[in-house]
């Protein structure tokens, strides 16, 4: 397990700051049928806090913060050591868990998602495999866009960049059902394709700031002519940096 001072570890466990070349399934090898056994054998494992029974809601919240929070980021701290910064994702849930905005469904927060110390070990196990599955998922998403053959002309390459985006947006608004901070990991999602696309990381941030700029909200779905709009701006300024 990594052994680190608190505000690296936040950082570490924090999905949100992760990267393509962090989540890149082609880069870090994983076997769904073993996770079981490697969840089990970490030492966070033999430790699981049980959620009290037959008390208040209030004394529930505060269980979960004094103890069921800090047992999740210990167990996330020992998946990342075992697998790589990838694993820290599996706490992301959509809508106000752990980390707001995820495409997770399995964990929500150790208030609702712990129970019994084995039901609590299978619940993370699903997590992490549901996590993967996003991860490789996207990864095959990516695939069908990329990479764009470098004798493509102006207008194949902006219709490919359109598509793409317009289809990644919408791929998580799916995942997400669109709930709190959604646009979030969508986002985080068209910067990752930037950096599969091989696009420098110093024009993430910009790119996608042109692109989305407030133009999402939290449980609003949006429209086809916003997902459009999009798509086609930052297709526009990638192709023309002063657009």
């Amino acid at each position: 397990m990594i052994a680190v001072d608190k505000v690296t570890a936040l950082r570490l466990i924090s999905p949100r700051s992760l990267r393509w070349q962090d989540v890149d399934p082609a880069g870090h090898p994983f076997d769904p049928a073993a996770a079981p056994a490697v969840v089990r054998s970490l030492p966070p494992a033999a430790e699981v806090p049980a959620r009290p029974r037959n008390v208040d809601y209030s004394a529930k919240i505060a269980w979960s913060r004094s103890t069921g929070d800090p047992w999740a980021d210990t167990m996330s701290l020992a998946l990342i050591g075992h697998y790589g910064r990838w694993a820290g994702g599996w706490r992301w849930a959509t809508g106000e868990g752990d980390f707001d905005g995820g495409p997770g469904w399995t964990w929500c927060c150790s208030l609702h998602s712990m129970s019994a110390p084995d039901a609590t070990l299978d619940t993370v196990t699903t997590a992490l495999i549901e996590w993967r599955a996003w991860l490789e998922d996207l990864s095959e998403r990516f695939g069908r866009f990329l990479p764009i053959p470098p004798a493509a002309g102006e207008d194949d390459v902006l219709d490919v960049w359109e598509r793409a985006v317009a289809h990644l947006v919408t791929v998580v608004v799916d995942r997400t059902g669109a709930g709190s901070g959604w646009y979030g990991h969508c986002e985080q999602v068209l910067g990752w394709f930037l950096a599969a696309a091989g696009i420098p990381a110093d024009r993430h941030g910009q790119l996608i700031e042109h692109a989305v700029g407030g133009r999402f909200e939290s449980w609003v779905e949006p429209k086809g002519a916003q997902v459009r709009e999009v798509a086609e701006r930052l297709a526009t300024r990638l192709w023309h940096p002063d657009a």
